[in-house]
């Protein structure tokens, strides 16, 4: 065979080799997994947002993004969810850069469901140990961030560096964000139910569904406690009716009941319960009164947890 031949066959094997690669290409393309875009920004929540110099050198370096409850896992995955169980419905996040400085900062606006819900999620990241500012509702410091809940939104402003300046910066920014809204709501009325004797500060959390991993449990608060070395909690869950907390009651204590624990009626407070014992957490007293029930964990002793429940019902009417 000619030397030419030759060559004419093999620069033929190789362009049919590139024409199929690139035929395999082109087919397998559509089957690539590509990152969802973010949402379009909402007028609302890009309102929110710091405006220019509004925080004295500080302006936006890109254009903000908003994520909603379709493609939130792609803004902060593994946690989506925990958002979610609190009625998130969307989130914008944008960086800023302060001229002169070269500080760095990330806001996060998430819009909930409501004010309770908010509160529910701001709580649900609250460290009691972190100083507490006066912005918003309620705010806090802690490293490199400042988080607070202000009406539906709870906020998240983030940077780079955990100097006091940086920190100085981002209160700004925090307060600019809440002065923009216009309906700031306030604390839920429930936080003042609970008795305040040994209460440990900023440890009151809402709970939308699955309180004390109970699925009849739901739209409950939670307070932390403290005496002596001994710490105790208190749960009160708010149903939509009467029967609804008596049945619940009911089923909890069962629950307890089936692990061999001693329980014990109790007559009063409201319409009666319980006292006993869980094996995590030791002494038990439980009771409902109209659509809310009392729960009182840990205690020092069986008196304390009886004494407790009836003050935080009594508080509810």
């Amino acid at each position: 065979m000619k030397k030419t031949t030759v060559t004419l066959l093999i620069l033929a094997g190789i362009a049919f080799v590139s024409c199929s690669r690139q035929e395999t290409a082109t087919k397998q393309e559509p089957e690539a997994a590509a990152p969802a875009a973010a949402s379009k920004v909402s007028p609302e929540l890009a309102a929110l947002l710091p405006a220019k110099n509004e925080v004295p050198g500080w302006a936006a370096s890109q254009a903000p993004r908003a994520f909603t409850a379709g493609n939130l896992w792609e803004f902060i995955n593994g946690a989506a969810d925990g958002y979610l169980a609190y009625g998130f419905e969307e989130v914008v996040t944008a960086d800023f850069a302060q001229e002169g400085t070269g500080y760095q900062a990330v806001v996060d606006i998430y819009r909930m469901k409501d004010p309770l819900n908010a509160f529910g999620i701001y709580t649900q990241e609250r460290n009691p140990d972190y100083p507490f500012l006066k912005v918003g509702n309620e705010g806090y410091s802690g490293g490199t961030a400042v988080n607070f809940w202000t009406g539906s939104y709870y906020v998240k402003i983030t940077t780079f560096e955990e100097k006091e300046a940086i920190q100085q910066e981002m209160l700004k920014m925090a307060q600019a964000v809440a002065g923009k809204v216009k309906d700031p709501g306030a604390e839920p009325a429930e936080v003042g139910f609970f008795p305040k004797a040994n209460q440990l500060p900023h440890t009151i959390v809402y709970i939308p569904k699955d309180v004390l991993a109970q699925s009849y449990f739901t739209n409950g608060f939670e307070a932390k406690y403290k005496q002596g070395d001994k710490e105790y909690k208190m749960i009160l869950i708010r149903l939509e009716s009467p029967d609804a907390a008596k049945e619940a009651l009911a089923r909890y204590r069962q629950f307890l009941s089936a692990g061999g624990k001693t329980v014990k009626g109790l007559a009063v407070p409201g319409e009666g319960g319980f006292t006993g014992q869980d094996s995590f957490y030791g002494n038990v007293a439980a009771a409902a009164s109209g659509n809310n029930i009392a729960v009182a964990l840990g205690t020092p002793s069986e008196d304390a947890g009886k004494k407790l429940i009836t003050e935080l019902l009594e508080n509810t009417k």
